[in-house]
């Protein structure tokens, strides 16, 4: 991730008044590189600068209200963390939700909605290399249509046309075996074993005794009725 990504996440979550020792500070980067960024980023109208003197900017559009359609419970979307959403996504290979959701300082929960929202008005698609943004002309949008499924939805748009399966596999780690309960679940089976087998001699011994000479081949059995 560049410099200027990690800045712009930084400014856009923050949400608050900031300088260029608080970045550096924040993201862990040097003064140095952090003062370049924040000009490139004034220059792009990303950011403000509300105080010369001090050095104190703020983003852009902070008084911007947050979206609120309550179509996904009581979910309300802010476009600009949507934003933050998809720069996390053009930035990486992510097959998988659980993938998108562990680097992202946000719950799985909370990314599974925010995809679904996204897929649902077409900003979201799913290609050979994961996750895919289409478009961010009608992000402001966001919420306003929750279509249940459309993950689902542009995983069969992507297979439908191409049978090649791009998830990385899933490598499955063996249970630790505990020796000693392995030791008594064999000790169980060869006990059962061997109980069968006396139950099997002493029916036929019991057989002999009542029948002496006589062979069981030819012989019916007569079940007792319960």
């Amino acid at each position: 991730m560049k410099t200027k990504d990690l800045v712009l996440n930084f400014v856009r979550q923050f949400k608050k008044p900031f300088t260029a020792e608080t970045v550096s500070n924040m993201i862990a980067q040097d003064l140095s590189v952090i003062e370049p960024v924040l000009l490139e980023l004034l220059a792009d109208k990303k950011i403000k600068l509300i105080s010369k003197k001090e050095g104190i900017y703020v983003l852009a559009d902070r008084y911007q209200p947050m979206v609120g359609y309550n179509t996904k419970n009581s979910w309300r979307f802010d476009p600009i963390a949507a934003h933050a959403l998809l720069d996390h996504i053009e930035q990486g290979k992510y097959f998988t939700i659980r993938e998108v959701a562990k680097d992202f300082p946000r719950s799985r929960q909370w990314v599974y909605v925010y995809l679904e929202a996204l897929a649902s008005i077409g900003i979201l698609s799913y290609s050979a290399d994961g996750y895919k943004v289409t478009t961010r002309d009608n992000l402001k949008d966001i919420g306003k249509k929750i279509i249940k499924g459309a993950i689902n939805q542009i995983y069969d748009d992507y297979y439908s046309t191409s049978r090649v399966c791009n998830r990385p596999g899933t490598i499955v780690t063996p249970k630790p075996v505990d020796p000693e309960k392995n030791r008594l679940r064999q000790e169980k089976a060869e006990r059962k074993k061997a109980e069968a087998k006396a139950a099997r001699k002493a029916r036929r011994d019991e057989w002999e005794r009542l029948h002496p000479g006589e062979s069981r081949r030819n012989t019916v059995r007569i079940w007792p009725k319960r």
